[in-house]
């Protein structure tokens, strides 16, 4: 298919139409003037984000109001104030209290998700108080420079990061965030020279679109393989989420699109999970073991997330650590009651014993400290072409025994909410992991999508 009748047909179905964007704005507005009304000591509102710049999708709810305070509001009567106004514009809706340097409150109000964050009143260039205040700069940094034809960029490039798998800026996605895409689309003019720029991406590449550093010194400063420059913040890469993975799969997808353009890109097929019997046979023949948490209660997802995500590296790194070989491993979670961490190995058991080789007999001092520091072992000493060798009991020869030792030190040595989810943590039962699969249709299409390991764009 050509590439110009596939934009042309993924945007028919991604671009909001007017009368769409004339009711979403009308309620944001509504908002804003509710909040301008209300006594206090903030000095404005103000709508952010995609909506804002007009480069969102169709079909998304999402609004982002900045209650905004003059610098003179101290922390806590700033914190308080927030709260205050955020509760008052739900009212009677359904809210929670989030957080992130510090609280807002969020919820669902008219089939619209509406965050209401404070942020300190700051001028370019300025230090920041909290870490949310360059989000309204960021608006006045884009306002205007976007052409028409650059928002429909952006559009695209969101569908097809959101298609195979790349776009969000939580902590799960480790993707590219909404301002990263509108400053890309920014940088190269088009989706399409996006694409064409993105295919021929470097191990380590930069953008800096004010020009704020040299190449070397953004490297050198942030030591990243993808560093996007913050225009309003020279001391920010507003990329810096992006994993490695994720970088690569951006690349490897742009090649795949500029040989053979599809729709699919943009809108991948739905992962059908396999039947328990598939599933079974797969599990016999590879190994895999889990541990499933409890969910921790009142815990933010991201927060969550990326502790267990950090868990399940370390944990993984550990094993191999004691002679296993790990294939892979990941991690879900329903965000409600469990977490369930999965990891493929090798083998699951080895050998009870390992060999250890020492020094040639012919270094009379080491073979004496080594023949001194090794008594009480399995087998040997004995010579092997000339080396000491001896045979030690392992600490773990099964993984599974490994993996509660890290769960019974995570509770004692991780941080909250994760900690107290581990000391209650389970190996999970093949039988068990079957049943999890047969379920919970969430895991059911993770697990298929995991087994199988392709790329969604393949």
């Amino acid at each position: 298919m050509e590439m110009k009748s596939v934009f042309a047909k993924v945007l028919a179905k991604v671009k909001p139409g007017a009368e769409e964007i004339a009711r979403e704005t009308a309620f944001a507005e509504s908002i804003v003037e509710r909040i301008m009304k209300m006594p206090g000591r903030h000095s404005r509102a103000e709508l952010v984000g995609s909506f804002a710049r007009q480069t969102h999708l169709r079909g998304d709810k999402d609004l982002d109001i900045f209650v905004i305070f003059p610098q003179s509001v101290g922390r806590e009567d700033f914190e308080a104030e927030g709260l205050r106004i955020g509760k008052a514009v739900f009212g009677k809706n359904d809210w929670v209290e989030a957080y992130s340097e510090h609280p807002y409150i969020r919820g669902g109000i008219s089939g619209f998700e509406v965050e209401i964050v404070p942020s300190y009143d700051i001028a370019e260039g300025q230090g920041i108080v909290s870490s949310v205040d360059r989000s309204p700069l960021h608006n006045r940094f884009l306002k205007g420079k976007l052409s028409e034809r650059q928002k429909d960029g952006v559009r695209l490039l969101r569908q097809f990061l959101k298609g195979i798998g790349c776009y969000g800026a939580d902590i799960k996605a480790g993707s590219v965030p909404g301002y990263v895409t509108e400053l890309l689309i920014l940088k190269y003019g088009s989706f399409e020279e996006f694409l064409k720029h993105s295919a021929e991406w470097r191990d380590i590449e930069v953008i800096d679109l004010a020009r704020h550093l040299d190449e070397n010194s953004a490297i050198k400063k942030f030591g990243h393989h993808f560093i996007v420059v913050d225009p309003i913040d020279k001391n920010r890469n507003v990329a810096a989420a992006l994993s490695k993975n994720q970088y690569c799969r951006i690349m490897a997808a742009s090649r795949a699109f500029l040989e053979k353009p599809s729709e699919k890109f943009f809108f991948p097929k739905k992962t059908k999970p396999w039947g328990v019997e598939r599933l079974r046979k797969k599990l016999s023949e590879i190994e895999v073991v889990a541990l499933r948490l409890p969910y921790p209660k009142k815990a933010l997802p991201d927060v969550v997330y990326g502790q267990a995500k950090r868990f399940g590296k370390k944990t993984a790194n550990r094993i191999e650590m004691h002679d296993f070989r790990i294939y892979r491993n990941t991690e879900w979670s329903d965000e409600k009651k469990q977490i369930i961490i999965v990891f493929e190995l090798e083998n699951l058991r080895i050998q009870k014993t390992k060999i250890h080789f020492g020094p040639p007999v012919t270094n009379h001092s080491d073979s004496k400290k080594f023949l001194d520091e090794n008594k009480g072992i399995t087998a040997g000493p004995r010579i092997v072409e000339g080396r000491w060798v001896v045979e030690k009991k392992r600490e773990f020869s099964d993984a599974r025994g490994l993996l509660k030792k890290a769960c019974a030190d995570g509770a004692k040595n991780e941080k909250a909410p994760l900690k107290a989810g581990l000391k209650k943590a389970e190996i999970e039962s093949e039988e068990r992991l079957v049943k999890t699969f047969r379920k919970n249709a969430g895991f059911a299409e993770f697990l298929t999508e995991w087994l199988e390991g392709k790329e969604k764009f393949l």
